[in-house]
């Protein structure tokens, strides 16, 4: 009986020990891929893939903030600007889609909420005629349930050749 109740203190502690690391993780939480933002940010992608701009972008905030890869200072600010890439990027590729995606929302115990994108992006350049794969990764802030910001974690190299093209292009 003394071995038993030992056992069932060890757990106890054991127990408690882990309630207290969990309640004091602040960038703990919960995941989600089935979540009401997973979901809008899954509709902005079909909407990019099919050149869609009519897309509302009713949940960008006014001054949303897009970071490129080993930017710390914002390469794009306000929505306009957003809307302005976007309208601006989709006449850049054909036949755009993924073969690969995961879109995954975070809710951390410190009160943050991020949606983060991974997955292999396929597309012919217009301008070009190269056909692109790449591997694409975003993390997007929520605030107030509007996107303050977007971080890519991808070479954007494609991107930057793709407007060489066209700019090529426009001048013969």
């Amino acid at each position: 009986m003394a071995v038993a109740t030992a056992l069932f203190s060890c757990g106890q502690k054991q127990d408690s020990a882990a309630t207290t690391e969990v309640s004091t993780d602040s960038l703990g939480g919960t995941m989600s891929s089935t979540d009401e933002k997973s979901q809008i940010i899954r509709n902005q992608i079909k909407a990019a893939m099919a050149n869609d701009t009519t897309y509302k972008w009713d949940e960008l905030a006014e001054d949303i903030a897009v970071l490129y890869p080993g930017d710390t200072i914002p390469d794009i600010k306000g929505k306009k600007a957003y809307l302005a890439d976007f309208k601006a990027n989709s006449s850049f590729w054909e036949n755009p889609h993924f073969t690969f995606l995961r879109v995954v929302t975070l809710k951390m115990n410190n009160g943050e909420t991020w949606t983060n994108v991974w997955g292999t992006y396929h597309a012919k350049g217009h301008y070009s005629g190269k056909d692109i794969t790449t591997t694409i990764h975003q993390a997007l802030k929520w605030e107030n349930d509007k996107e303050t910001q977007e971080i890519d974690f991808f070479d954007t190299k494609f991107v930057v050749d793709e407007m060489a093209a066209k700019e090529a292009a426009e001048k013969k």
